[in-house]
């Protein structure tokens, strides 16, 4: 990635995170820093289902642990599903408005996962869980797929509606279709939701005979994640519930009876833990030693040793 277009993405997704942060403030009890009793629950490992983990770090009101099992880093305790709701209904943040600014970046993994599903199954209905404003789905639509979306956020689901897209504001599990689908696809979705096997079954179930599931989920295995963590923006302790690696990622696939098809790295990070190594914002400056980390790695060992900020994954 050219270093101007990494400056111009890192600088995006700190303005979202920022947005995303200014409405954790409605839920977090100015005593203790941590969310409210009444809006969160504990829960055991939503991987495996141990309850065997380890504390990792407080994040903006949130507790990250890992399963001693799986290796699963999630949060325990979770919002409820219905503070969860509340907060996605209502959120402030227009996700597809900062995509949008930053199409370029946001295109070229759009093409890699809509290619790498695409060859496996069959251009037909194709249905995007958290379509935001249908930026993906206008992709697709290009290429032959009739498009169908689920987005609760009310400004952007009717953005995507307006653009011809079939959309509908409500969760999959409330979701009633007559068609079954080529392609079900969560981008950037999948660690918000908290029971990820509940739902990949469900999806299972609205796919054609040939048709697959892909997914884009931040990793934890990823170098950055490790080496930052708390610093690390994956980590923003109420809306990334479930943080897969590719261990904990094949216990939940094989648990709900599915393959893994196709497994990429995407996006480095190097730039940004660069600029972490350097004393600098991780996400603001520009950082003068972009091509390596103390010379020990490049883009391409990163992305080929599964190291990468996200991981795409098709499952059948």
């Amino acid at each position: 990635m050219a270093k101007n277009v990494e400056e111009i993405h890192n600088k995006a997704r700190q303005n979202m995170w920022d947005q995303s942060i200014d409405n954790h403030k409605f839920f977090i009890d100015e005593t203790t820093g941590l969310f409210k009793e009444k809006f969160i629950e504990k829960r055991p490992c939503p991987a495996c289902g141990q309850d065997h983990y380890m504390n990792l770090f407080l994040k903006e009101g949130g507790q990250y642990v890992r399963c001693l099992g799986c290796r699963m880093v999630y949060l325990n305790p979770v919002f409820t599903d219905e503070a969860l709701t509340t907060y996605y209904t209502n959120n402030k943040v227009e996700q597809g408005l900062v995509v949008s600014d930053d199409f370029s970046f946001y295109e070229e993994l759009y093409n890699k996962g809509l290619s790498a599903a695409q060859a496996r199954t069959s251009v037909g209905n194709i249905l995007d869980i958290g379509c935001s404003t249908g930026l993906f789905l206008d992709i697709a639509k290009s290429k032959g797929w009739k498009t169908h979306g689920l987005e609760l956020n009310k400004i952007e689901s009717e953005i995507s509606r307006n653009k011809g897209h079939s959309v509908e504001s409500h969760l999959l599990e409330n979701a009633s279709y007559d068609e079954r689908f080529g392609i079900i696809s969560f981008w950037d979705v999948f660690e918000h939701i908290k029971d990820g096997a509940k739902t990949l079954r469900l999806a299972k179930e609205l796919l054609t005979d040939d048709g697959v599931i892909l997914i884009q989920i931040p990793s934890s295995d990823s170098i950055a994640a490790r080496v930052m963590q708390e610093k690390c923006n994956m980590f923003d302790g109420l809306e990334h519930v479930n943080l897969y690696g590719v261990n904990s990622l094949r216990v939940l696939v094989e648990n709900c009876k599915l393959n893994i098809l196709d497994i990429k790295s995407v996006i480095p990070e190097l730039g940004v833990l660069n600029n972490y190594l350097n004393y600098e914002h991780p996400y603001t400056s520009a950082g003068d030693n972009f091509e390596s980390v103390l010379n020990l790695s490049s883009d391409d060992e990163v992305l080929q040793s599964l190291l990468g900020y996200k991981l795409q994954v098709v499952l059948g």
